[in-house]
């Protein structure tokens, strides 16, 4: 490690590719490394640990890293076994700030917040990251104390959009940094004729890069495209799951089959059975190679439960392409305030069959709405303006 510069220890419970990964890995890209070293503390190994290492970040794991539990009940079994880990990991943490020498540490998720005790005791500057959404009227006795010890404690707040920069409401210390968009190293061709066949381009592809996690509703998007898309040129692209068959791996798997020969399946393997049914809907593995995706496909669609920052659509429309999208405080934000996008009513599945049927129907408007919104997409995240406020953010901290 390089003390002549000064150290920064970002920590962060998810290695996979997503939303905050991928932001974490853009943080590192643009770091001013003539005045800062980026060292990253991870809870396991995956596919950012590879790319941050390829950018000559320094990657220490622990299996202890926690995060407390988010928008829930506090006394839930699930909840009390985060709190226990969260208690188990202090000292762990305590140990990797003093370990890498760190004068900055970078806590990259709301719920890590009971971290930023020990940062203020070591003496050291906190940045906390909020790119979560939690209602104010839900669960409020578990928010007020996570906002009270984010307030006293973090030295500066980033929010990834003003939805988020408002949750704390601290403007002196909080910043917006939107997790600007950025395709360098993201461009590998993925060949969709080997997906599709040599015709695709006939095709009317729709791209969903939820996988198969219960918030961003891949369980509503399927059922909505296998009953009421008719089309036989009309295929949906599920990005985040190496096969629609069904998956038993370990001990635990071994329950899981059990309970599925009794029609208890996870949500994981209600997608895939659904998606079985239709031969129109393919399934591929997590990329961070999320631009040729774009690109080849007719419209990203998306079906978030619960409101959230949803960045593939911002970043669908960098690329010109049209979006479907549920209505959040964050779609507005990422959808040029709703011009680059059909934004459709919460969990309203007939609604979000009607914006469907009215893409395939209007496709040259729809190329309209996402042309119309590129400017405003392409400065709100812009990689230039938005790394130099955070860059700016770490000079601040220590002075220059």
């Amino acid at each position: 490690m390089i003390k002549n510069k000064t150290n920064i220890l970002y920590v962060f419970h998810v290695s996979s590719v997503g939303g905050g990964s991928y932001c974490l890995l853009n943080m590192v890209k643009r770091l001013d490394r003539e005045l800062f070293n980026p060292i990253v503390l991870l809870k396991n190994h995956g596919p950012l640990c590879d790319e941050l290492e390829k950018l000559g970040a320094t990657v220490v794991l622990d299996n202890s890293i926690s995060i407390v539990p988010y928008n829930s009940f506090v006394f839930s079994l699930d909840s009390l076994k985060l709190i226990y880990s969260m208690l188990f990991s202090l000292h762990r943490v305590e140990y990797w700030i003093k370990k890498t020498d760190a004068d900055i540490v970078h806590i990259n998720t709301m719920m890590m917040y009971p971290y930023l005790f020990l940062i203020n005791k070591l003496g050291k500057k906190a940045v906390i990251h909020i790119r979560e959404h939690w209602p104010k009227n839900e669960h409020k006795f578990q928010l007020n104390i996570a906002l009270r010890i984010i307030k006293r404690y973090a030295d500066k707040i980033i929010g990834i959009n003003e939805q988020s920069a408002q949750i704390v409401d601290a403007p002196e210390k909080t910043t917006v940094i939107y997790d600007w968009i950025d395709f360098e190293n993201r461009d590998e061709k993925i060949d969709f004729t080997k997906l599709f066949g040599p015709e695709y381009e006939k095709l009317k592809i729709f791209l969903f890069l939820g996988g198969t996690i219960w918030l961003k509703g891949p369980l509503e998007v399927i059922e909505v495209f296998s009953k009421y898309v008719t089309s036989k040129d009309a295929r949906l692209l599920i990005v985040g799951c190496d096969t629609k068959e069904l998956e038993f791996k370990g001990i635990r798997g071994n329950v899981k089959k059990l309970l599925s020969l009794f029609n208890y399946n996870t949500y994981a393997n209600k997608v895939k059975l659904l998606a079985q049914k239709d031969d129109r809907i393919v399934f591929i593995p997590s990329t961070y190679q999320i631009k040729s995706l774009i690109e080849q496909s007719f419209c990203m669609v998306s079906f978030f439960t619960i409101p959230h920052a949803n960045l593939p659509i911002a970043e669908s429309t960098w690329l010109g392409k049209p979006t479907i999208s549920t209505y959040t405080p964050e779609a507005v934000e990422y959808s040029a305030n709703c011009k680059a996008s059909l934004l459709f009513e919460m969990n309203n599945k007939d609604d979000f069959k009607n914006k469907i049927q009215f893409a395939l129907d209007n496709e040259e408007l729809m190329c309209e709405y996402a042309q119309d919104g590129i400017s405003v997409i392409r400065e709100k995240f812009d990689p230039i303006i938005n790394s130099s406020k955070l860059n700016n953010i770490y000079k601040c901290l220590i002075n220059i």
